[in-house]
């Protein structure tokens, strides 16, 4: 409940959850800086350790995720948080 999405691979092990030393940060959003930080990567899904969950975690906002859908072409996620924004993520590239 704090803007964080975590990616699940449902045919792939449960691990401990260590996030990568020293993760991009990827700026994706408009607005004032008080309220809407870069997206910051803790676990890229091209990261070398991607043999056990979670495949991806990425702290998008500060506020709630409302909603989010893949889009049709299976490449960009749309997230939808609590403040009204939209952020649309290039998943395979972050």
């Amino acid at each position: 409940m704090d803007g964080t999405l975590i990616v699940y691979d449902k045919e792939r092990d449960d691990a401990a959850f260590v996030p990568e030393e020293s993760p991009p940060l990827v700026s994706h959003s408009k607005g004032s800086e008080k309220d809407h930080r870069p997206l910051l990567v803790n676990k890229s899904v091209n990261s070398r350790n991607q043999k056990s969950n979670p495949v991806a975690s990425w702290k998008i906002s500060n506020h709630r995720i409302n909603d989010f859908a893949f889009s049709p072409d299976s490449r960009h996620l749309a997230v939808v948080t609590e403040d009204g924004f939209l952020h649309i993520i290039d998943y395979l590239n972050e």
